[in-house]
């Protein structure tokens, strides 16, 4: 167990199949889709990214760099001292792409850009030479623990250099081959693909793969307009008991569930893992505020990170979106201070992030 401090977000961007990077859009308003899988809407990239370099990079550093001008800008701030991402897959199109023309060419005149582009640090790199961050560059590779992985490497590196700034984020694009491949290992909802999901209803087997980019600024200072604070974050790749993953975590942070606000949950409506969810919802977090987010979002491996996106948008607008709300029996706290993020995927690689309203707590 590694002991960090809390550390503050001063701004945010995502960039996903929902408009999450437009001004004021806070989930009230939702995209349907009847696919599988989705690709992520694109916005203006060329209000970030000149012309000639937008031409050049593939979606996961389109993505990335404009979720990361969005934070930056709401943070008031033009310099980082670090970038820290996690990425499951990495620039997945660039590998397919590099993977099919070694085949084709039998490993003779091989084009060697998108070999290049297809690691999985491309993204970071690519942030650091938009921003001309010559400072720590980190990419986290750890399936659905991605971006939690990078969070605990940002936290250890703000409790090291306590007056830095840094930029952090998730970012995962889909491929072609690669969807093909999960389908036929029975990954991919095959019935009733809609989004979004309806959890209310009988759920099939199956996942809606998406795709996206979420990103923070981040530091140790609160400053005046932080959007909020991590408090902890612990993965764990297995456990038989997630009640006791979850109480443990809670028990070591001081906090006992009914202090909880809300708790957002990653119901993906895969009918196979979204009992674990069902579980926790009718005993550990009973009587609490149940969030959704994969239901609106999909799934890729750093999509919790845009489950903390949400999560500080609760914080400042200090509501829940209807769409995103699980249940009704909960009663919702007049001040929304303290939310508690669990998600897994496929049974595995489960998390929690602990995050509080940047006022709330400031005690401790």
């Amino acid at each position: 167990m590694i002991m960090t401090k809390p550390i503050y977000i001063h701004g945010s961007g995502c960039v996903s199949v929902q408009s999450t990077f437009e001004a004021d859009y806070f989930f009230d308003a939702i995209t349907s889709y009847t696919q599988n899988p989705i690709p992520a809407l694109d916005p203006d990239y060329k209000a970030f990214i000149p012309a000639l370099q937008l031409r050049r990079m593939n979606k996961s550093m389109r993505m990335a760099i404009f979720a990361s001008k969005l934070a930056m800008q709401q943070a008031d701030t033009t310099t980082v001292d670090a970038v820290i991402t996690g990425s499951g897959l990495g620039c997945l199109r660039d590998s397919e792409r590099f993977v099919e023309s070694l085949r084709a060419e039998e490993g003779l005149s091989l084009n060697p850009t998108p070999f290049i582009q297809s690691t999985h640090n491309m993204a970071a790199a690519a942030l650091a030479l938009s921003l001309g961050c010559k400072g720590y560059n980190m990419t986290y590779v750890n399936n659905a623990n991605s971006f939690e992985s990078a969070l605990l490497d940002g936290m250890i590196y703000l409790m090291e250099h306590p007056s830095a700034r840094i930029l952090l984020g998730g970012v995962d694009e889909l491929g072609e081959r690669t969807t093909q491949f999960w389908n036929l290992a029975g990954y991919l909802k095959r019935d009733h693909i809609i989004l979004p999901l309806p959890l209310t209803q009988q759920a099939s087997p199956g996942e809606i793969a998406t795709e996206g980019a979420t990103f923070f600024v981040a530091s140790q200072e609160r400053g005046a307009h932080a959007l909020g604070k991590i408090r902890a974050v612990e993965t764990r790749l297995e456990t038989e008991t997630p009640e006791i993953f979850i109480s443990d975590f809670l028990q070591r942070n001081d906090i006992v569930a009914e202090t909880l606000d809300a708790v957002v949950l990653g119901y993906n409506g895969d009918s196979r893992y979204d009992k674990i969810y069902r579980i926790l919802g009718e005993s550990s977090f009973a009587g609490l505020p149940q969030v959704a987010f994969k239901h609106v979002l999909g799934e890729y491996d750093t999509v919790v990170a845009a489950a903390l996106f949400l999560a500080l948008g609760i914080f400042q607008h200090q509501y829940i979106p209807q769409p995103m709300l699980l249940n009704n029996n909960g009663t919702i706290p007049h001040a929304l201070q303290r939310i508690l993020i669990y998600t897994q995927r496929r049974g595995q690689n489960h998390s929690l992030i602990l995050v509080e309203r940047a006022s709330a707590y400031s005690g401790r």
